[in-house]
């Protein structure tokens, strides 16, 4: 199956869906598989296969980065600021983990979840997911306002501590913001001395964060930093090929720099 997220407006209200067709070369036909049930407009961010309790399904990521939405994030009513699970079978979803403002990125694996999540004005995360926790936002970021939102400078806005609170602490936050995307964990068989390393690509700068985390994915052991040159919205591995492909945002003052490309990364 595809998936493809959606805002679907209607005479009342914006709901964002997740439509689903089967794989063919020749037409997708799409049908409905999930509608929000709340009534605002909301970015939506990630989806990735997962089996919850049993039961197979998608983690899904919302945002709540609007002036009057981010304290939904909070909100166990709302589905704004979460990550959620949806059940394949019953469609129903669980809140996984709330407290989120942009998490964009999501990987998967044996034994860990991982998101990466857009700061305000500096605080981007990497996050480790954990089932029915609170990571924070909008109370704690390591982030600041924009100074289009004209709030005080002389104090901190936001809690600089997450586990003081009762909320999660990110793995590492990115201070100031790389315009963090996407993370994904390199394949063993991709370089002999990347082992159990993962990549973080951004939309600042260009650069794509080579990472490699303690065993319990509590710390940073190191980052690298590799010049791509271009803001990546995504990165994905071909088995096949041995290669990552990344979704090169089209961004600049020239019309060659403006168009979206396909880049590869290969050893």
């Amino acid at each position: 199956y595809v998936g493809i997220e959606l805002a679907l407006e209607t005479e009342k209200c914006d709901t964002t869906n997740i439509s689903k067709a089967k794989v063919s070369k020749k037409e997708l036909n799409f049908e409905i598989f999930f509608t929000s049930k709340e009534c605002k407009f909301f970015n939506a961010g990630r989806m990735v296969y997962y089996n919850h309790d049993g039961k197979e399904g998608l983690l899904f990521t919302t945002d709540a980065i609007q002036k009057e939405q981010k304290n939904l994030a909070q909100d166990d009513n709302s589905i704004l600021g979460k990550i959620l699970f949806i059940d394949f079978e019953s469609k129903n979803y669980v809140i996984f983990s709330k407290g989120h403002r942009v998490p964009q990125g999501l990987t998967t694996g044996k034994n860990f979840i991982l998101s990466t999540e857009h700061g305000p004005r500096g605080g981007d995360e990497i996050n480790l997911i954990q089932f029915g926790q609170n990571y924070g936002w909008p109370i704690s970021s390591y982030g600041e306002p924009y100074f289009s939102e004209n709030k005080s400078t002389k104090k901190y806005h936001y809690l600089k501590n997450h586990s003081k609170h009762g909320f999660i602490e990110p793995i590492y936050s990115f201070v100031p913001s790389i315009g963090i995307s996407q993370i994904i964990k390199v394949p063993d068989n991709f370089s002999v001395f990347w082992k159990d390393n993962f990549f973080v690509t951004s939309l600042a700068g260009g650069k794509i964060y080579r990472i490699l985390f303690d065993k319990n994915f509590s710390k940073v052991a190191f980052r690298e930093k590799i010049f791509i040159g271009k803001r990546m919205r995504d990165i994905i591995y071909s088995e096949e090929y041995n290669v990552f492909l990344l979704a090169l945002d089209g961004y600049g003052t020239s019309s060659a720099d403006r168009t979206p490309r396909i880049g590869i990364l290969s050893n």
